[in-house]
């Protein structure tokens, strides 16, 4: 009877070990990808970014919410280069434009749906990606209600340099 239940074991033993080498095998292969997707005019691959760009941007919503332009510099460069939805041209933001922007409104309720930090091959700068509905109302009564895609262009010191907004008519 030992016999039976020592072989058993055995056999359990040899089991269990085969299933961590596969597991480590799948972990291998993951981490030899080198990437994913494309970015037609140069072929370069996406890489996922990491959370402490996402934990950034989230902060720098909050202030944007909170209509608090200093919370907005300590996470950015002293201009940002914005990319508006609705304009042709980007314009540069310095913390004086961004506070006469902000002292329009009453209040802010930016709603995002997803934080999406990624990275291209070949870039010095990380991405990420915010899908928003957001509500602004204004102090004349006006309510204006936006949705956006937004890319916020992250520098290797951690500042946003850049926002780059898409209207998401969905």
């Amino acid at each position: 009877m030992m016999k039976k239940v020592g072989l058993l074991a055995i056999i359990l033993i040899l089991c269990s070990c085969d299933g961590i080498a596969v597991t480590s095998d799948t972990e291998k292969t993951v981490e030899e990808e080198k990437g994913a997707g494309e970015w037609v005019s140069s072929g370069a691959k996406y890489t996922l970014g990491n959370d402490k760009n996402v934990a950034t941007v989230k902060e720098f919503i909050e202030g944007y919410k909170n209509k608090n332009v200093e919370t907005i510099f300590n996470l950015s460069k002293d201009s940002i280069k914005v990319f508006r939805h609705n304009l042709e041209e980007p314009i540069y933001v310095n913390r004086t434009m961004f506070a006469e922007m902000l002292s329009r409104y009453d209040s802010i309720q930016p709603r995002p749906v997803y934080f999406l930090p990624y990275q291209i091959a070949g870039w010095d700068h990380s991405v990420v990606q915010v899908v928003s509905n957001e509500v602004r109302f204004l102090k004349d009564g006006t309510v204006e209600k936006e949705r956006v895609l937004e890319k916020f262009m992250i520098n290797k010191e951690g500042k946003v340099f850049a926002v780059r907004q898409f209207d998401a008519a969905w």
